[in-house]
């Protein structure tokens, strides 16, 4: 199991002046402080118009700040929208941050689950599906091939030389944004890694493991090779003291659930129902049915008491719920520590926590697990 870490820049009101820029230059000094505890990745999302929730429009410039700061960290996107993005820009602004970072880009992809951010910039969804799979299937191409041309419905692209080239070889590993059951075996049967949340809870984590393990095992790779991979975000807040732990951390997923409220009432907002395609539908289905069923929701401390959803009490409490999804078969869980609400000086002690007990705990068990495959090699001789 892997821990990296995950960045909205969320960035609740009421605003003052600077507030914005805060979150942004927090963010640096957390993300640096970060690598030094141990975390060996850090993914950033690609929201627009999302007020409080995200402030991450440009997650690639993020990164190439962070590209700077850091030595061995793995810097994601979680992902890149091809429906507002042209596959080609996209291509050489990874590749450029690649050649910065000296080889550490994860390239994640995922259409938008919602007209709300995908409209503004000329894209309804009947096009967004057929735009992702031309785009996956240009921009690797445009990373291997010294001269590629493109003929396809949305693109068409003349016999050109793209440069620069990632420092990765063949490419840069590339994953795909899953939620629902397609979406997880359409990433087996491609070859990408997945990107998803383990906040869902870990019966639902467990049935898309299962249905991604088992496309992936027939995969015919989009890419040069197989990305056999699954990451996961949650929330994540830890303290020495439990109690402290839980009762903020309460307060950190009531923020966090009024925005899922806001995100639901807000992203389909003025879209007719009959025009919602067929494969968007359960992300249409999903806002709608969650808005009816608000009424009976359980707090959210009751929610962190259960377990399973949110990596928050103390250490232990937190290697228990990495546990969890490692046990299942989860590579990494990238953990959103500046969540909402939640001040810097949190978020720094948190990640000292993380630094001084979990990481260490996930480092010493993969040291003996590749002890004993070592000894059983051995024996086997």
């Amino acid at each position: 199991m892997r821990i990296g870490m995950f960045y909205q820049i969320q960035v609740p009101k009421p605003w003052e002046a600077g507030s914005e820029a805060q979150r942004f230059h927090q963010m640096l000094e957390q993300v640096t402080y970060a690598e030094e505890m141990g975390i060996e990745s850090v993914w950033f999302v690609e929201h627009h118009f999302r007020s409080e929730w995200s402030h991450s429009s440009a997650p690639d410039i993020s990164l190439a700040a962070i590209s700077q700061r850091t030595t061995n960290m793995r810097l994601g996107i979680a992902a890149v929208l091809p429906p507002i993005h042209h596959p080609l820009h996209t291509a050489v602004r990874l590749a450029t941050l690649d050649i910065l970072s000296n080889g550490r880009v994860d390239f994640g992809v995922g259409r938008s689950g919602y007209p709300y951010q995908m409209m503004p910039f000329g894209t309804d969804l009947p096009d967004a599906t057929g735009i992702v799979e031309e785009a996956l299937e240009i921009i690797p191409r445009a990373w291997t091939e010294e001269v590629f041309s493109y003929q396809g419905k949305y693109f068409q692209i003349p016999e050109r030389e793209v440069i620069p080239k990632p420092v990765q070889k063949p490419h840069p590993p590339i994953w795909q944004a899953c939620s629902q059951e397609a979406t997880f075996e359409k990433a087996g049967h491609q070859g990408l890694g997945c990107l998803t949340q383990t906040s869902i809870g870990t019966e639902r984590t467990e049935m898309l493991v299962g249905i991604y393990r088992e496309a992936i095992k027939k995969a015919q790779p989009i890419g040069k090779f197989v990305n056999n991979q699954i990451s996961g975000s949650t929330v994540a807040f830890c303290h020495e003291d439990r109690a402290k732990a839980i009762e903020r951390g309460a307060q950190l997923i009531d923020w966090y659930r009024e925005q899922q409220r806001i995100r639901d009432s807000l992203v389909w907002q003025g879209y007719p129902a009959e025009r919602v395609p067929d494969d968007y539908r359960w992300h249409y289905d999903r806002a709608m049915s969650r808005d009816d069923a608000r009424a009976d929701e359980i707090s959210s401390r009751e929610l962190i008491e259960q377990g399973g959803r949110f990596a928050i009490g103390d250490p232990d409490d937190c290697i228990r719920y990495l546990e969890l999804y490692e046990a299942m078969g989860v590579d990494e869980v990238m953990p959103l520590f500046q969540v909402g609400p939640v001040s810097h000086e949190e978020v720094m002690h948190t990640l000292t926590l993380f630094g001084k007990y979990v990481v260490p705990h996930f480092k010493a068990k993969s040291q003996a697990n590749g002890a004993k495959r070592t000894s059983a090699v051995q024996a086997d001789d």
